[in-house]
């Protein structure tokens, strides 16, 4: 009898106990980790650095993962038209966001001018110069410099920008039969470095990584064409949400930095230099 009594004791304190255990609430440690998005990100080839500089630091404070597709802003908006796989798209020029826009693919509101850069001659800096001081966008049409090279004028926003102001110096048709294009500015600035171009024009963000090219002249922001890096939040996206917070950070004097460091200028500095 005694041992019956105890046996059902034993089973109601077990039966207890497992309630318990399965109605208690979870301690904040033992909670599951919040679900982690990914974003995709297009950015222009010029700003490779400074986004994987940052990379590391944003997905530490915000439950997001960056995939970063980089290249000419003309190929990407192309891309982003066909394939609609981008959440943020941070380009080069003002054209190639109008093209996506104008495919309805800009969230309203989210489009901003956020950056600025510079162009700059250059020249393989293991050879000997070919440039007199004080330098003239006139012997840019030096018969030695038999090959100039830029990214390409029509699908790069950085060949772009060098052919507007070599037309406003007019040495542009001069030099132009000259000229070999680049994929985008980093392809245009490898030409230089390996000696395959006597000069090119990239931007100052590029020159100052390399070490097999230096700089000739820096053209002065008020001479050179308006150089527009814009954003915008891309439409019909998962995770917008994620995407706003991305591109409003980005604007931040913490976002601006890892930009900064490498030589971009944020675009209202540019303006007040004007």
């Amino acid at each position: 009898m005694f041992a019956r009594v105890r046996s059902k004791l034993l089973v109601g304190l077990l039966c207890a106990l497992v309630a318990s255990s399965c109605s208690r609430e979870p301690a904040p440690s033992e909670s599951a980790p919040s679900a982690r998005v990914e974003l995709v990100v297009y950015a222009a080839t010029s700003t490779r650095d400074a986004f994987q500089a940052l990379e590391a630091d944003y997905e530490r404070s915000h439950a997001v993962d960056l995939v970063f597709n980089f290249g000419s802003s003309g190929d990407l908006a192309k891309q982003i038209v066909a394939a609609r796989k981008a959440a943020v798209f941070l380009s080069a020029g003002e054209k190639e966001l109008d093209e996506v826009a104008a495919a309805g693919l800009v969230v309203e509101g989210s489009r901003k001018p956020l950056l600025t850069n510079q162009l700059v001659v250059i020249e393989p800096s293991e050879l000997a110069s070919l440039f007199a001081k004080p330098f003239a966008p006139e012997q840019l049409a030096d018969a030695r410099v038999e090959h100039l090279s830029l990214a390409h004028v029509e699908t790069v926003p950085a060949g772009r920008y060098a052919k507007q102001w070599l037309e406003r110096v007019g040495v542009w048709s001069r030099v132009a039969e000259r000229v070999v294009p680049g994929v985008d500015v980093r392809a245009a600035l490898a030409a230089v470095e390996s000696g395959a171009a006597r000069a090119g024009i990239v931007y100052r963000t590029d020159a100052a990584l390399s070490k097999r090219a230096r700089i000739v002249f820096a053209v002065p922001l008020e001479q050179g064409p308006r150089i527009v890096y814009p954003l915008a939040v891309l439409a019909d996206r998962p995770h917008e949400a994620q995407a706003r917070a991305f591109a409003a950070w980005l604007a931040t004097s913490d976002g601006l930095a890892a930009f900064e460091a490498r030589g971009f200028l944020p675009l209202a500095d540019s303006d007040r230099a004007k």
